[in-house]
């Protein structure tokens, strides 16, 4: 074990070192130009935009949560994931060529643009929900990091969490969205590999599926082998679909972002189409190593521990190592993107709106590398206060999906929804949400739809008491109105 920890801090050494070097190679390019720092200048070509975005939609919070959930519950868990990805297709479908079209960058300015009124205060609410999503993902991926930590080095939980922040915050800051490029080609690249590798081992240590499918016959536990099946599934499937996929309708900032930094509209939508296919696929990986791994594991294991112990007393200590070094790398290019995406929000939507609307580039690059940093210290409070990742992955998503998603539908289908209605609409359901953590209970589907209900129907009444909007703000993003008329949604 002592060569296990010697080798282990070599190479998490050696590769933190080879991300700031690929951080460091575009500083220069990027802190003159706050179109370069915060979307690589507009000139993101497709291989580019596919292998960030699998770095960033496999975490590494996602491979171990998802494994321990499954090894508990059965493969069923990958459908709460999976519905996102399902979502994804119709956001790449139906907003692609209509987020270019309309030419911004920002989740936040496209709602300031059909919801202008209040001097754009419409930010406020869409950036705190924004920003809530991504502070719990950063805090999923430092969680799952710091177990490997604790698990290999026998170090404190909350000092594990605090180095893992340290490094993802340093490199990222250094050169904005190039930096999470650049490693995200090399981590994404890493990690699907892993993965591949991890599932071979995790079938090869029970002497082959067979084994595994014997294992959980003689349990009487098939279905837990079982994607689809089992009383219920498709229902539970569908309200997975309805609530946690809505947000992803929407997608994420770091989606807007990638969307308008590629360079033109076929790279937008075949770059996000493609590795959300992938993503779909290697989600079963991750799923089915927690139920391939229950067959060999201790008895006691706990979830969080379970890929680690498996590699690491069943492993040779190099390819231990290897698995390793693929699940920080998944891990980091989660993390990243979700802090310069966070960084991005602070810029744009709160300190050149609210603050100074003449920021300078150099302003807002400061401002944007502060945002990553204040992300990513409210991602390590809620790692180290919450250390069951699922959680934190529904937490933040019904909290973004309560407090946005109502508005973001009515900015692209309604004709009636005004900039009031919209507000009180996402005030309640922002006050739905803080009301349900105040009171100790816990997101799930039914609460995630009374929120949904709630805020829909107070923006619906509010803006059918107060007035439509002109017909000009409306077109500005009605999904049929004249500016989109040529706008195909499949790019050509």
């Amino acid at each position: 074990m002592t060569n296990v920890f010697v080798l282990s801090v070599f190479t998490f050494i050696l590769y933190t070192g080879i991300l700031f070097g690929l951080s460091a190679f575009f500083v220069k390019r990027a802190l003159n130009s706050y179109e370069e720092y915060t979307l690589c200048g507009r000139t993101l070509t497709i291989w580019y935009v596919i292998l960030t975005y699998m770095g960033t939609w496999i975490g590494g919070g996602t491979i171990i949560g998802l494994a321990g959930s499954s090894y508990m519950n059965g493969v069923g868990q990958y459908w709460i994931f999976a519905s996102s990805c399902v979502a994804g297709y119709f956001f790449a479908m139906l907003f692609i060529t209509r987020i270019r079209a309309i030419r911004l960058s920002s989740i936040g300015d496209m709602f300031a643009l059909r919801f202008p009124e209040f001097g754009e205060k419409v930010r406020i609410p869409v950036s705190v929900g924004l920003l809530i999503r991504n502070v719990t993902m950063i805090g999923m991926q430092f969680t799952a990091l710091s177990f490997m930590f604790t698990y290999l080095w026998n170090i404190d939980r909350n000092l594990a969490v605090l180095v893992t922040f340290i490094i993802i915050t340093g490199y990222t800051a250094m050169s904005g969205l190039w930096a999470v490029v650049a490693t995200d080609v090399f981590q994404g690249f890493l990690q699907t590999i892993g993965l591949f590798v991890l599932m071979y081992f995790s079938i090869a240590a029970n002497g082959g599926i067979e084994n595994i499918v014997r294992f959980y016959a003689e349990a009487g536990k098939e279905i837990q082998i079982a994607l689809i099946g089992g009383e219920g599934w498709l229902a539970n499937f569908v309200l997975c679909f309805i609530t946690f996929g809505l947000f992803f309708f929407m997608g994420d900032q770091s989606d807007w972002e990638r969307v308008w930094a590629s360079k033109n509209d076929k790279t937008a939508f075949w770059g996000y189409l493609i590795p959300l296919t992938v993503t779909l696929l290697l989600l079963l990986i991750p799923t089915y190593i927690g139920v391939f791994q229950k067959p060999v594991a201790a008895p006691g294991t706990e979830e969080e521990y379970l890929i680690y112990g498996f590699v690491f007393e069943r492993l040779s200590p190099i390819l231990a190592l290897f698995i390793t070094v693929t699940i920080i790398s998944a891990i980091m290019s989660s993390a990243d993107s979700f802090m310069i995406g966070s960084g991005q929000i602070f810029s744009n939507d709160i300190i050149k709106r609210f603050v100074n609307r003449e920021a300078s580039d150099k302003e807002l690059i400061f401002w944007t590398r502060m945002g990553v940093v204040v992300s990513g210290t409210v991602g390590f409070a809620f790692a180290i206060n919450i250390s069951d990742m699922i959680y934190l992955w529904i937490s933040g998503i019904a909290i973004a999906t309560v407090t946005i998603i109502p508005a973001y539908f009515m900015a692209w289908f309604s004709k009636t929804a005004n900039t009031r209605g919209v507000l009180w609409g996402m005030g309640a359901g922002m006050l739905y949400c803080a009301l349900i953590l105040l009171l100790g209970f816990e997101f799930n589907l039914l609460s995630i739809v009374i929120g949904l209900v709630i805020n829909q129907a107070i923006s619906f009444i509010v803006s059918r008491v107060t007035g439509c909007p002109s017909v000009q703000v409306v077109g500005s993003t009605y999904y049929w109105s004249e500016r989109f008329r040529q706008i195909s949604n499949i790019p050509k």
